[in-house]
């Protein structure tokens, strides 16, 4: 700032001594100087960048589907349901299941033995099913709705008998087919989870019971 002000007092006193208008001597010498100090750099020393101050992580968010035994139970119906033209809705069933929850199917005529499957064996066995029935022409569509519950809680672990109806499409009746799940689910405190599924079909001789037909939903 110094050097600037002498400068200009000496272009200035220039001027006087020059007849010359000592304004503009000052700007035109301004001028110069500035395109020095432009063309030469910063004559000071960088400027430290102030440090953004440390953002804290956001806890992870529940899901929806988890927040409750009611979210998650209606949650499961949604996700298995489909179109003819889709399939279930993979990532969402999956995340309403323990990484090693098991899921047990009615046992097939055929079969000598129940079926335990584990979250991946179950998707691979309904997509089979899924393009089996395709491939022969037959018809697709896959819709389940609850038609009431029983629960029993305790604590971090609850278990929920479900009775269904199973429809080609969500408005079509009659249904042709119902059931009951047994859902056994626990919470980590946070949400709840789905640790085992296993249901069976409804058949003339082995009819739903009453209670389960008329049990409340929540």
């Amino acid at each position: 700032m110094r050097r600037v002000l002498l400068i200009v007092w000496l272009a200035a006193a220039s001027a006087r001594a020059q007849s010359q208008n000592p304004i503009d001597i000052a700007i035109r010498a301004a001028e110069a100087l500035a395109k020095t100090a432009a063309a030469n750099g910063p004559s000071g020393p960088a400027a430290t960048p102030t440090p953004l101050a440390a953002v804290e992580p956001k806890p992870l968010e529940v899901q929806p589907d988890g927040s409750s035994v009611d979210a998650i139970v209606t949650a499961l119906y949604a996700s298995v349901s489909h179109g003819p033209d889709s399939q279930p809705n993979w990532k969402r069933l999956r995340a309403l299941l323990l990484p090693r929850a098991i899921v047990v199917p009615p046992r097939r005529p055929d079969a000598e033995a129940v079926a335990a499957l584990d979250v991946a064996g179950f998707e691979e066995r309904i997509r089979r099913s899924i393009e089996g029935r395709r491939e022969r022409g037959e018809r697709l569509g896959f819709t389940e709705r609850e038609i009431a519950r029983r629960e029993s809680r305790y604590g971090a672990v609850c278990q929920v008998f479900s009775t269904y109806e199973t429809l080609w499409s969500p408005h079509e009746r009659p249904p042709f087919a119902r059931g009951v799940h047994s859902i056994q689910l626990v919470s980590d405190g946070r949400r709840w989870w789905i640790a085992s599924l296993a249901w069976d079909v409804e058949r003339p001789d082995r009819p739903i019971p009453p209670d389960l037909i008329t049990g409340e939903i929540r």
